[in-house]
């Protein structure tokens, strides 16, 4: 048998030491390169959705922001007939009574983004314009939600109430005349209007916003 001297025995140990350092690193740089990969495709699906749902959103939009705009012009008319409101047919005094309830509120298709909060995949967006002007909606959203949340507690504390003790809803009339002379009644025309008038400049915005964040997207797709 032939001996293997001890640089012989130390040069075969360094050797597979650093097979194996390499080896590790190889291993560590394909995992990385595959992990890079499966990011990529993952934000690609993410940035793709997020263009639908705004696509969504800015319809729904222009739809919440026609209906806020005919509103508006409706409790305008109303307001300037409030000095003899109690002159007018029976049918338009049922349709005045019932505007200021009727409403139209924007819900915003925002599961991608929320998805992408929970699972942490809100870090995979490398465009940091993409990721801020997402960012920027969301509060956007927020804001229209605390108006909306808002306008509907008014009417459901306040204006409901005060309907239902003086109109019949059977019959479409009003049957104590003195809602027709209170306070509170007529300056909840205001109240609406004024309302209406400010989430429907939210919605714009919002809509600005969305449009931004669709040009934004589609120069990366």
């Amino acid at each position: 048998m032939f001996k293997v001297s001890r640089e012989r025995r130390g040069a075969n140990l360094l050797l597979e030491i650093l097979m194996i350092v390499v080896g590790i690193n190889v291993a560590l740089w394909f995992e990385s390169w595959f992990q890079d990969l499966q990011d990529a495709e993952t934000e690609a699906r993410y940035i793709a959705d997020l263009r639908e749902d705004l696509l969504m959103d800015i319809e729904n939009l222009d739809f919440v922001i026609a209906s806020a705009e005919e509103k508006s012009e409706q409790i305008g008319r109303y307001i300037e007939l409030m000095p003899t409101i109690d002159e007018l047919p029976p049918e338009d005094l049922a349709q005045a009574i019932y505007t200021p309830p009727n409403y139209q509120f924007f819900e915003p298709s925002d599961f991608t983004f929320r998805s992408m909060q929970e699972s942490g995949d809100f870090r995979l967006l490398r465009n940091s314009d993409i990721k801020k002007n997402i960012l920027k909606l969301d509060r956007r959203h927020k804001q229209i939600a605390v108006l909306q949340t808002n306008y509907l507690q008014a009417i459901d504390d306040v204006y409901i109430p005060l309907m239902m003790k003086g109109f019949d809803i059977a019959t479409m009339r009003v049957t104590d005349p003195g809602l027709l002379e209170d306070q509170l009644f007529r300056n909840f025309f205001l109240y609406a209007k004024q309302d209406t008038d400010t989430m429907m400049a939210m919605y714009r915005l919002a809509r600005s916003d969305s449009e931004v964040l669709v040009r934004l997207i589609e120069e990366q797709l």
